[in-house]
């Protein structure tokens, strides 16, 4: 697989959110508790599902450390503005 890089227009991600880190990934938990919402969210662009990180700290892979802790959400492709 080759990895691209693509400009999207700009979409409303919707969905929930836990904070954790490398040494103790949930995963399975934060998708768990967004599935059954999912049918909440009205008015979506397509039937995408986004995982997005956020790393609070720009220098987070710097000095990196398993037990940093960061967001990770489980959301839907977006809203329609």
């Amino acid at each position: 697989m080759q990895p691209t890089i693509q400009d999207i227009k700009k979409i409303k991600l919707k969905g929930v959110r836990i904070e954790m880190s490398f040494s103790n990934m949930p995963i399975q938990h934060l998708w768990k508790s967004f599935m059954p919402r999912r049918k909440e969210i009205q008015n979506t662009v397509d039937s995408d599902l986004f995982s997005v990180e956020v790393y609070k700290d720009l220098a987070y892979f710097q000095h990196f450390d398993p037990e940093k802790s960061f967001e990770k959400w489980a959301g839907d492709s977006g809203i329609k503005n």
